[in-house]
């Protein structure tokens, strides 16, 4: 039990999160929660939460995977959260705090696109945690606290997010399809020009965005003859292309919403292969 240090609320229950994710080793991915709150003697008390984790996720899927578990081990330690004047939700994820509002009150009201008209990243992830803050009896307010420094509230909850990665036993969050790329370019968001031009590209990935309802896919440019040549890059597209296919497609000009108007021609690998 941790019983002192730390920024917490006294009249309100403290719920400090992290997330965690190790895609190269071993340890894959998790979560961690310590439940902090003063009781009628004014003393700290703190209950700490290490689920099982996941074999595969991102550090942003895990983050807010923290606060859904956060909130759930909330309502199993207390049937009667009334007691508190209000849940306070502790993050070391900006990703998360500079989201949350959007999340509650924005998006659900734009089709789950952002301003730009994209849409959402984790968007099952956030209408999950919207649910558990709309089922409780308090409000709930999102704060942001430096990670891993003074506070021992965030460096608890930091360890118990590794010792959950170390517990892989749950299935990945999200899942794509996914072969390897021919460029050894690192994949880069906005580095291919989207200027309505006509260009071969051979898919790297697939992933099916339920709410959204289109693919979002990993690419690589395979025309020698194009400026953006091997650059690695994402698209959106509605309708379902396999991975490892070579195409000639018609881009749009839209930066904000990058995506493939029309697919032109298949190509033959061999012709393109680096």
């Amino acid at each position: 039990m941790i019983t002192q240090g730390g920024i917490h609320d006294e009249e309100a229950l403290n719920i400090y999160t992290d997330g965690s994710s190790f895609p190269s080793k071993k340890r894959a991915a998790g979560v961690g929660v310590v439940l902090m709150w003063v009781d009628e003697a004014g003393d700290p008390q703190t209950s700490e939460h290490a689920p099982t984790g996941y074999q595969s996720a991102t550090i942003d899927e895990m983050e807010i995977q923290a606060c859904i578990a956060g909130l759930q081990e909330a309502q199993r330690v207390f049937p009667d959260l009334e007691q508190f004047k209000k849940i306070l939700l502790f993050s070391d994820s900006q990703y998360v705090t500079e989201n949350f509002v959007k999340a509650m009150n924005i998006w659900p009201q734009r089709g789950w696109r952002g301003a730009n008209g994209t849409p959402v990243k984790n968007i099952d992830l956030w209408k999950r945690l919207r649910k558990e803050v709309n089922a409780l009896p308090r409000r709930v307010e999102v704060r942001w606290v430096k990670g891993h420094k003074s506070n021992i509230y965030n460096r608890a909850a930091d360890k118990l997010a590794k010792k959950s990665a170390a517990m892989p036993f749950n299935r990945p969050l999200s899942v794509s399809q996914t072969t390897y790329k021919w460029s050894d370019r690192k994949t880069q968001r906005g580095c291919v020009t989207f200027d309505g031009r006509a260009v071969k590209i051979r898919i790297i990935s697939t992933k099916y965005m339920k709410y959204a309802r289109e693919y979002e896919y990993r690419f690589e440019v395979i025309g020698a003859d194009d400026p953006s040549y091997k650059d690695v890059d994402f698209v959106w597209y509605k309708h379902l292309l396999s991975r490892n296919k070579c195409l000639l497609v018609r881009l749009n000009s839209d930066h904000d919403h990058p995506s493939i108007e029309q697919v032109l021609e298949e190509l033959d690998p061999d012709d393109y292969r680096y």
